[in-house]
């Protein structure tokens, strides 16, 4: 019998062998150039950023006032002390190169005591301290220092589900790292201030936490771990971070001038319903509409009127009254600044000089 011929055969199992080898070597190659090795894991992409983190101890004399049992001969040596000693704890991040730290204010606000202790054990007492509780910001004065100035991302750069690294004291442990992801980003809280929106991440953070670095996969700061919602008072997987490029901005006005001087334009806004959009005709599925304008405002002097439909200020759109709030307040008194409006069908290009907030 004649034998039927393997050629073909034998040539399509050798391609599909070269072709599963090409596969597999580009699958490793991918794998290999991808970034950090989540098999082995983090830690030479978190080494370079935790000396950046630093462990605060606080005290703070509590006066329990005067007792009338203070007087009595008898009474008197049994009433307890009129004060006592309260020590707390928290994080911060070594801002730059001159030993500048980071922290919340709500760490050291009314402490007659600091201590900042370095992630290599070096003790620092802080020289001054400078406090923006608008915003929970807080800068720390001392003679730690860095060699080369903090890494840092913005906001814009990380996305919902992307890796996060909360660095911090919790509890007074030491410093430790816990994982987790960006739940959400430009998320509001205002039980916490108005003036910023937080990061929003399920990495654990806990007290002594706050002050602390949020990091991202590539070793950058990303924001400063400033609360959590829980019902125990321990992470739950809901904590928030004030976005970095806000921390800095906030603590470079406090080192320049000591205080922060927040904008104010005299108006008050209200959300437009969807048939107030519909009937405005201005195009854009968003808008604030002026219920009123205060007399001798920057905002009357700049020609605002009641009834115009805020649009964007400084080219961000313009959604909700808490935003609103919050982006004038950031505005720096006495710097002119462009609102878009819509009047009557219209829109407009109004330049207007923020005052002082009182």
């Amino acid at each position: 019998m004649k034998k039927k011929p393997f050629t073909v055969d034998w040539l399509r199992a050798l391609s599909a062998g070269l072709i599963l080898g090409l596969v597999l070597v580009v699958a490793n190659q991918q794998l290999n150039n991808r970034g950090p090795n989540t098999a082995t894991g983090y830690a030479d992409t978190l080494a370079p950023v935790l000396p950046y983190t630093v462990s605060i101890y606080t005290n703070q004399t509590i006066n329990l006032g005067q007792s009338p049992l203070d007087d009595d001969p008898f009474f008197s040596q049994y009433v307890q002390p009129g004060s006592y000693q309260k020590t707390s704890l928290g994080s911060g991040i070594i801002l730059d190169t001159e030993g500048h730290i980071v922290t919340n204010a709500h760490v050291v606000e009314g402490a007659q005591q600091i201590i900042v202790v370095a992630s290599d054990g070096a003790q620092a007492e802080v020289r001054r301290t400078f406090i923006d509780p608008d915003t929970d910001i807080a800068v720390l004065q001392t003679g730690l220092t860095i060699s080369t100035p903090l890494r840092t991302a913005s906001i814009e750069s990380i996305r919902v589900g992307d890796l996060a690294f909360t660095i911090g004291n919790p509890f007074g442990i030491g410093q430790s790292v816990s994982m987790g992801i960006i739940s959400a980003t430009a998320r509001m809280q205002p039980n916490l201030t108005r003036l910023t929106d937080f990061i929003q991440t399920d990495a654990a953070i806990n007290p002594g936490n706050s002050g602390g670095a949020l990091v991202n996969a590539q070793g950058e700061v990303i924001g400063m771990n400033t609360a959590i919602y829980s019902s125990n008072g321990g992470s739950q997987g809901i904590g928030f971070a004030i976005p970095i490029g806000h921390v800095q901005k906030v603590a470079g006005t406090l080192l320049e001038n000591g205080m922060v001087s927040r904008g104010y334009l005299g108006i008050d806004v209200r959300e437009l319903s969807a048939t107030e959009l519909k009937e405005s005709n201005q195009g854009s599925a968003e808008g604030i509409i002026v219920i009123s304008v205060a007399p001798d405002s920057p905002a009357e002097q700049a020609g605002i009127l009641a009834g115009d439909v805020l649009l964007s200020l400084n080219g961000q759109p313009l959604s909700n009254r808490t935003q609103v709030a919050r982006l004038i307040a950031q505005l720096i008194p006495e710097q002119p600044e462009t609102l878009e409006v819509s009047r009557k069908g219209e829109r407009l290009a109004i330049t207007v000089t923020p005052g002082y907030r009182q």
